[in-house]
């Protein structure tokens, strides 16, 4: 009976050391000012970025590109000028015909189109029209019924109350989801460049820990109670704990200052991007932070850290510059394997799934490879970490370390 239940013994026995182990890189780096500190700080920046951003939004001129077809030419000078007082230029552009205005709508070349009677005329958009540039449009069709209504009635004030009353712009919206298709953008390449950040600075941590307790011998200690592999795993999930916690704490500051200033639509993109990338940034990080480990117990000086950890972050790095490559072309198959693979699907899938181009198979096939990645790569960096942690002095071989030979 003993013999049956000393493997089950065995492992809850090594479990609770790498919790134990997890816990006090935690709670250490937790504790400490620079993390205390450095998070207010942070959390601090974003939230004003955010703020600042839409009170220089909100205040500054904003030029709207208009074309008149018909009839409707006549408002183009009533509405350039009312427009002019309320911060809104309005830089007319009008087309031969319709048809070739709502081209020009679609690629981007107007923001509106309008035609039609100049009591009721109908004004195409893509996906949204200046809040300003139609109330004043609105006002001045109001007028020109009244105009018309007191033409034709006389002084009748019935007449023209409800001509006036009755009149407005008719808006058509040829491309509704192009305004949150921007949110989404805006919002991934955000996700993008936080986790590449997330990822390069924590993983750097990971290695400096690693050669600092070498440094110190304070690695000797450790293994005299500790096994290597439990070591590397307890270090790896304490300072990964250490990031999540940050990150969310800088997710929730985000959440709160867009949902003040209205930046974004909070329930249809924020919500999403953060839990998604909190998710990988867990995937992520432990993936980096193994390799990260190992590169560290190859080295004993903080000098020659950046030796062994350069090839890393050169790869986050080029990862980051093809988030961009990726989101101009998401349908393209390479871009969607890119965005699947590990190494490259920490970064990639988290910024694709905040922009809305990433399918439930891609996301669900990404995070399963990147589960079999960390098992894969957990195995080869502990038999690294194992075979250097303890050769304090000159840098170790990537062969020697992998053999276990002097």
């Amino acid at each position: 009976m003993l013999h049956l239940l000393e493997p089950g013994r065995i492992r809850n026995e090594a479990l609770r050391t790498v919790l134990l182990v997890a816990r006090r890189e935690f709670l250490t780096r937790v504790r400490s000012r620079f993390f205390v500190i450095g998070t207010l700080l942070f959390m601090a920046l974003l939230a004003g970025y955010i703020v600042l951003q839409a009170l220089v939004f909100s205040r500054a001129t904003t030029t709207v590109k208009v074309g008149f077809v018909g009839q409707a030419q006549v408002l183009a000078q009533p509405l350039t000028a009312a427009a002019r007082t309320e911060d809104v230029k309005v830089e007319r552009n009008d087309p031969a015909d319709i048809r070739t205005g709502e081209d020009k709508v679609r690629n981007g070349s107007l923001d509106a189109l309008i035609s039609g009677d100049p009591a009721s005329p109908q004004v195409e958009v893509k996906d949204d029209l200046n809040p300003t540039l139609a109330a004043t449009l609105n006002a001045i069709v109001k007028q020109v019924a009244l105009n018309r209504a007191l033409t034709a009635a006389g002084a009748d004030p019935t007449a023209v109350q409800t001509a006036v009353a009755s009149a407005s712009i008719q808006l058509v919206f040829l491309d509704p989801n192009a305004a949150l298709k921007t949110q989404q953008t805006v919002v991934g390449i955000f996700v993008a460049a936080l986790l590449y950040t997330a990822l390069l600075v924590y993983g750097q941590i990971v290695a400096a820990g690693v050669v600092e307790e070498k440094a110190n011998r304070i690695i000797e200690i450790l293994l005299g109670t500790v096994r290597p592999r439990q070591l590397l795993l307890g270090k790896v999930v304490g300072i990964g704990l250490v990031g999540f916690l940050q990150l969310t704490l800088l997710g929730a500051a985000a959440l709160v200052a867009v949902s003040r200033t209205h930046v974004i639509s909070v329930p249809n993109v924020g919500f999403t991007a953060i839990a998604g990338g909190l998710m990988w940034f867990v995937l992520g990080f432990v993936l980096y932070a193994l390799v990260y480990a190992a590169g560290g117990s190859l080295v004993s000086r903080q000098e020659d850290l950046a030796s062994v950890t350069s090839p890393l972050t050169m790869l986050v790095l080029g990862t980051y510059l093809a988030f961009f490559w990726v989101e101009a072309n998401p349908t393209n198959p390479l871009a969607v394997a890119l965005s699947i693979i590990p190494p490259l699907s920490p970064i990639l899938m988290p910024a694709r799934m905040a922009t809305g181009d990433a399918q439930a198979w891609q996301v669900i096939l990404a995070v399963v490879l990147a589960i079999v990645a960390i098992g894969l790569l957990n195995a080869l960096a502990a038999r690294i970490y194992a075979n250097s942690v303890m050769r304090i002095g000159t840098r170790v071989k990537l062969s020697q370390a992998w053999r276990g030979t002097d």
